[in-house]
This record gives structure tokens, C-alpha cells and sequence, in this order.
């Protein structure tokens, strides 16, 4: 199971990052799951509700044997996955930090970046 930023799904929407979607057909031909975190630009309460709900899942998942990890981007405020808020809910909840992947520019194209989050 992969929480992934929003980039991965959406890559047309940052302009300054490589519109590019081989790590999201990765992860889709590679059978993982899927929960895209919001763009960058949410704000407020909304947020909070979204990064409780993404912790209640990885706290699920990861109790039913699942392996979670975390994928995010260098470049994106929070990694675009709101890193800060994602380890200060499963600091919250006694659970462990699951494997973060944060991938720079040039590994976002890369036909290998599937064996950074399999490693």
C-alpha cells in the first residue's frame, strides 16, 4: 500500500516537476494500493481530517499484515505528502514511521524507481 502525493497521479499540475506518470504505472502494474494525499495548495481544517483518515488507513492496513510505505517528491511543500502532519498523527498514536521513499527530479521518469519501494 502506497501513499503517494498527489504529483504522482496528477504530474500535469506541477509545472516545475517532469510530467511524467512511470512511478504511478508502476505502482498500478505492480498491484500496490493506492491513497493519493491532496495537493499542496489545501489548507485548514480539511487537512487534518484528510491526514487523520490516511493514518486510520495505514494503521489498518499495516494490522492486517499489509506493507505501507510512504512516497513523496523532493521540491513539493511536505514532500507532497504533508510529512510533517503524517508523522506528527502516527507519533500521536504510538505506531511506527512506515519506509519513506522521497524521489528527487531525476528519479521521477526513471523505469527503475519501482526498486527504491520494493527494496
Amino acid at each position: 500500500m502506497a501513499v503517494v502525493a498527489d504529483y504522482f497521479v496528477n504530474p500535469q499540475v506541477y509545472p516545475k516537476l517532469p510530467s511524467a506518470t512511470t512511478v504511478y504505472e508502476q505502482l498500478r502494474d505492480g498491484g500496490f494500493g493506492i491513497i493519493k494525499m491532496p495537493h499542496p495548495s489545501m489548507i485548514g481544517n480539511g487537512l487534518e481530517g484528510w491526514v487523520v483518515s490516511t493514518v486510520d488507513q495505514v494503521e489498518e492496513y499495516s494490522n492486517r499484515g499489509f506493507k505501507v510505505f510512504l512516497l513523496g517528491v523532493n521540491g513539493i511543500p511536505g514532500k507532497g505528502i504533508w510529512m510533517p502532519n503524517l508523522k506528527r498523527e502516527i507519533k500521536k498514536r504510538g505506531l511506527s514511521l512506515p519506509k519513506s521513499v522521497i524521489l528527487g527530479r531525476s528519479q521521477l521518469q526513471s523505469p527503475d524507481a519501482m526498486t527504491l519501494f520494493i527494496a
